[in-house]
């Protein structure tokens, strides 16, 4: 039986870059790069049109991009289609 009921899902960040906070330094912004991993958690996939490049969700990241570190619009419709409105 389905229940959809999210039990536990890991991130790992790969050790090929360095992370920190974006805006202090020339890293891969932690904060950014969680908030899109942690969305794969209930169930959102990449999006990679080019049109998205604003949405958390979109498949591409850089050194330096701090502008992902919450939710954009269909981020946050996204998840009430997988589980219903609360």
């Amino acid at each position: 039986m389905a229940t959809k009921t999210i039990l536990e899902f890991d991130i790992v960040f790969d050790t090929d870059y360095v992370w920190g906070d974006a805006e202090t330094a020339d890293v891969m912004d932690l904060q950014n790069l969680a908030t899109h991993e942690v969305g794969h958690g209930p169930g959102l996939g990449d999006v990679y049109q080019s049109a998205a490049y604003q949405e958390t969700m979109y498949g591409y990241s850089y050194v330096g991009k701090t502008r992902k570190r919450d939710l954009y619009i269909d981020d946050k419709t996204g998840i009430p289609k997988f589980y219903g409105a609360a």
